[in-house]
């Protein structure tokens, strides 16, 4: 599919796209869990991804001991995940991008269904706090990722139609947001061999990162 001639903002989504945190957030999750009573397998944890704290407190709180508090499971979480953040969970295709649209002098932010202090922490230690003009979090919007909230919310702070902007994500539930609001959707999923990719409504799907389409921002 033709893309538009230069996205005047890029979007990224951090956890999958930029960093891999999938198996860190389950731990962190886990762990909280069991340290009050209740065992979350890795089935019951499907039922969390891509949502936002909130969401999975709403899911969990009925799962748990009576007192406690999404205050304290959001807190918890938020520290026992940034004190066991690493360097070497880049996606350096991703994060190379990232250094190189900013060369370009792209507008570049972070939109992610997290907390803030945690997508801080996640982009300090890929090295890209710096580059990226502002980040939208869960708390910020309504409703965050599948709905389109999150990203057209981003557009509005970019100054931009969401048309005129690019979203990079790795998951339907992301994709599915940056499509509803009208943006150019990157999908860029961590390659996982054998694995067959299905991301309806993106614009563009990258199988490699030498896919990037560098010609729409270097023309």
């Amino acid at each position: 599919m033709e893309l538009m001639k230069r996205p005047k903002a890029v979007f990224w989504d951090i956890d999958g796209t930029l960093i891999t945190t999938e198996s860190l957030h389950y731990e962190v999750i886990r762990d909280w869990c069991a340290g009050h009573g209740y065992t979350l397998t890795e089935e019951a944890n499907d039922e969390l991804l891509g949502k936002t704290m909130p969401e999975k407190w709403a899911i969990l709180q009925g799962r748990l001991p009576a007192g406690l508090t999404e205050e304290n499971f959001r807190a918890d979480c938020a520290r026992a995940y940034m004190e066991g953040l690493r360097a070497e969970m880049m996606r350096p295709g991703p994060v190379a991008a990232v250094k190189r649209l900013h060369e370009l002098g792209v507008l570049q932010a972070a939109v992610s269904n997290g907390e803030a202090p945690v997508i801080e922490a996640n982009l300090r230690v890929l090295g890209l706090w710096e580059l990226m003009v502002f980040t939208v979090c869960g708390n910020d919007v309504a409703n965050g990722k599948p709905a389109p909230d999150p990203y057209l919310e981003a557009a509005r702070r970019a100054g931009f139609a969401p048309q005129e902007c690019m979203a990079v994500e790795d998951s339907i539930v992301g994709v599915t947001s940056a499509a509803r609001g009208g943006l150019v959707t990157l999908a860029w999923p961590e390659a996982v061999p054998g694995a067959p990719v299905d991301l309806p409504g993106a614009t563009l799907t990258l199988l490699d990162d030498a896919d990037f389409p560098w010609a729409v921002f270097e023309a």
